[in-house]
């Protein structure tokens, strides 16, 4: 029944692009609505090839309804370049750039301060299998957890999506996890013609994906991708190149900072409650590497 009506929706979204460039005779599509989280369907798009670009905003279902409003009122009140300085970005909400950690409240935590080494650090421990809760910066906006507020593993790691649903997220373990991957190599493993920044797309993947990194591919042999580039994410992009130079592979693993049924990681007691209750094996916090 759920595969029967995934592909009903699908064709519908796929009639309603081809009507949308008849009427338009555009060759770029926005995708909002809570429909645009069905990146199955959106990546169904993309593949028919109607168009040079399919868009889809990192907030856009209710969560996105507060930005519209906001840029209606400013265009109907006579200005012309609504919200200058966010086009093409997700990182909107709160931030802590220096935090003041006082760990008293979970005496088996350990820290430490980083510094440059932060990138080859992490990317050595990802390497040797640790899964790494990831707490920097601005929160994501939307639903998708976009390397500011994400738990990192391995795709080449064996079980771990299996260590990742049973001890970290606490869920079912058929659930698959989205890969992260520089967008410079993202052909490499996955089909889908362009950039997928928000993490709102499906892509079928290459041979190579199957061979080199099963962990990420759906059972409908497609992956949920974030491209990532250096001005996107600098960090992110540093790790994942770091990773690639151990490894060979430019893909991680990336799922919201969060356990089943909690809401992502919004403050530091919130992502060390993350890890001190979970299979997590370290977090990195604004320049301090946590562990048990």
């Amino acid at each position: 029944m759920a595969a029967a009506l995934q592909e009903r929706t699908e064709q519908i979204m796929i009639h309603l692009a081809c009507r949308a460039r008849e009427l338009t005779r555009s060759r770029r599509l926005c995708v909002g609505g809570g429909v645009a989280t069905n990146c199955v369907s959106t990546g169904r798009i993309i593949e028919a090839n109607l168009f040079d670009e399919v868009f889809v905003p990192p907030a856009p279902g209710d969560a996105g309804t507060a930005i519209g409003a906001a840029v209606a009122v400013h265009t109907d009140s006579g200005n012309r370049r609504p919200l200058t300085g966010i086009a093409r970005t997700c990182y909107l909400g709160p931030s802590f750039p220096q935090p003041v950690l006082d760990l008293s409240a979970w005496p088996g935590l350990r820290q430490k301060p980083l510094g440059a080494e932060a990138v080859e650090l992490l990317a050595e421990q990802l390497a040797h299998g640790m899964i790494v809760g990831l707490f920097q910066g601005r929160v994501e906006a939307g639903p998708r957890a976009l390397g500011n507020r994400s738990i990192l593993a391995s795709p080449l790691e064996a079980g771990v999506v299996e260590r990742l649903n049973a001890t970290v997220k606490f869920r079912e373990s058929f659930r698959p996890f989205a890969p992260t991957v520089t967008a410079a190599r993202a052909r490499e493993f996955f089909t889908l013609d362009q950039d997928a920044p928000y993490m709102s797309m499906a892509s079928q993947v290459t041979d190579a994906a199957r061979e080199r990194i099963p962990a990420i591919v759906h059972a409908n042999g497609t992956a949920r991708l974030q491209t990532v580039t250096p001005a996107q994410n600098p960090f992110i992009h540093q790790v994942l190149e770091a990773f690639a130079r151990r490894t060979g592979v430019p893909v991680l693993i990336n799922t919201s900072l969060n356990v089943k049924g909690n809401p992502i990681c919004g403050t530091p007691e919130m992502a060390l409650d993350c890890l001190a209750n979970s299979g997590l094996d370290a977090l990195l916090l604004e320049g301090w590497w946590i562990t048990k």
